[in-house]
């Protein structure tokens, strides 16, 4: 039962969600499609055509239209791979550049060597996956799993802004902002070909002065409209697809790892080829994408909770505190939904769970009834079930896995050996008598 109604905002979180991506790529489309009715307008009307051509005879600008669908596009990549889109755009632009003083830090080789080698290490790693041994590829996917948190707040930090300043000034905010070979203005009269580097980079900080140069309220409005919008996509995405390294390090089976890291690459592959046909098939592919991960991003953070305490706890080995467990609810029909985060105690009717709803707000507690408790010991982590209803009720981290028999007197369960740590066992024993039975026939030949 719990101690405190759901309010509107926790029953309706898919919705919020729905409503937030809506308003964002409503304000996105009325900045971008006037400009792309403007530039048909010029293309019907003689008079129009004659002033646009005389006006674009140094220059032919892109319309506001593509570039925004372009770098929509783009966040939607780098938010589903952040470490090898950064690494492509960056040896794409530094092939264009050469090593000029314009070229920005993504395209610096002593920036693209590290990474490009950590890029190389994951893939080869995912290559070889199939024949490590299972403890071995456990310990190097959660060690990849963090890697790839790494990567993309560094991917975020020095392609972001880029997008950012190139859609901004796209929507007619800026005209001259910062100043030499890498102005924005620059970035919104190149053709598509041309690098994104000409835009200013993470390490300029004349990229936001540029955008603060204009200080007209819709500016204002314009730019912090885009700016969330951006960030928002790139959050929702990448934690949607940073399921996928979640997933690879839950599951101990290698075929599951390859068909999910088969699957983001075939989408990234697809993005990259509607972007290079034309920015708004790219778009067209990547706005379902986006309203997916703003859809299950509350269901993926939890996982993704999950998945980030199991690897911190196989990397760190993290000692189990037996006081107040951490736990985690194994099943959404408790009360709260699946994989929320929080502390278990034992009570005579069953478990005792609290946690604090979206992290900040007041703490809740759900008291589950648990009439014959067992506690599966896992092959990676624990889990407490209800053996009268065959369903497992929470979690526990891995670290908990050493303290099987004291977390078993601690809420009254019998043990009882998981399906999974009972196949690995008798593997290991078949192996051995195996063996045994090898050498014994050696020693009556010799």
């Amino acid at each position: 039962m719990n101690a405190m109604p759901h309010s509107n905002l926790m029953k309706h979180p898919r919705a919020m969600g729905l409503f937030a991506l809506v308003v964002a790529v409503g304000v996105l489309a009325a900045i971008a499609f006037p400009a792309a009715a403007a530039d048909t307008a010029i293309a019907t009307d003689p008079a129009a055509t004659s002033v646009a051509t005389s006006a674009a005879t140094s220059a032919a600008p892109e319309s506001r239209a593509v570039t925004v669908a372009t770098g929509i596009a783009q966040i939607t990549g780098l938010a589903i791979s952040p470490l090898l889109v950064l690494v492509a755009i960056g040896w794409s632009d530094y092939t264009a550049l050469g090593t000029s003083a314009a070229a920005p830090l993504h395209a610096n080789p002593w920036f693209l060597v590290p990474c490009s080698i950590v890029l190389a290490l994951a893939l080869l790693k995912k290559c070889a996956s199939p024949a490590i041994p299972l403890p071995i590829r456990k310990l190097l996917d959660a060690g990849e799993y963090l890697e790839a948190k790494l990567a993309a707040l560094i991917a975020a930090g020095v392609l972001l802004p880029t997008i950012i300043s190139t859609m901004t000034a796209a929507t007619g905010g800026t005209s001259n902002g910062a100043s030499g070979d890498a102005t924005i203005s620059s970035a919104t009269t190149a053709p598509l070909a041309e690098p994104v580097a000409h835009v200013a980079g993470f390490m300029d900080p004349s990229w936001m002065s540029s955008l603060l140069a204009d200080t007209s309220v819709v500016h204002g409005v314009l730019l912090a409209v885009v700016i969330a919008a951006a960030i928002a996509i790139f959050v929702s995405v990448w934690i949607t697809f940073h399921v996928i390294d979640a997933l690879i390090v839950l599951s101990p089976f290698a075929i599951v790892d390859a068909a999910l890291v088969a699957l983001r690459g075939s989408i990234l592959g697809v993005l990259a080829l509607a972007l290079l046909i034309h920015p708004f098939i790219a778009l067209v592919f990547a706005l379902p994408i986006i309203a997916l991960s703003f859809l299950f991003a509350g269901w993926c953070i939890r996982l993704d909770l999950f998945a980030c305490t199991v690897a911190s706890d196989l990397l760190f080995a993290r000692k189990p505190l037996l006081n107040r467990p951490r736990a985690f609810l194994a099943r959404g029909d408790l009360g709260a939904p699946i994989r929320t985060m929080g502390h278990a105690e034992s009570t005579p009717n069953g478990v005792r769970f609290t946690y604090h709803p979206l992290f900040v707000l007041p703490a809740r507690t759900l008291e589950i009834p648990v009439s014959s408790r067992e506690l599966v010991h896992g092959l990676v982590w624990p889990t407490l079930a209800d053996n009268a209803q065959q369903k497992c009720v929470i979690a526990f981290p891995p670290r908990y896995r050493m303290a099987v028999d004291e977390l078993a007197k601690k809420f009254d369960a019998r043990i009882r050996e998981g399906r999974l740590r009972t196949g690995v066992r008798r593997l290991r024993e078949g192996l051995a008598a195996l063996a045994s039975v090898l050498r014994g026939e050696s020693t009556a030949q010799v």
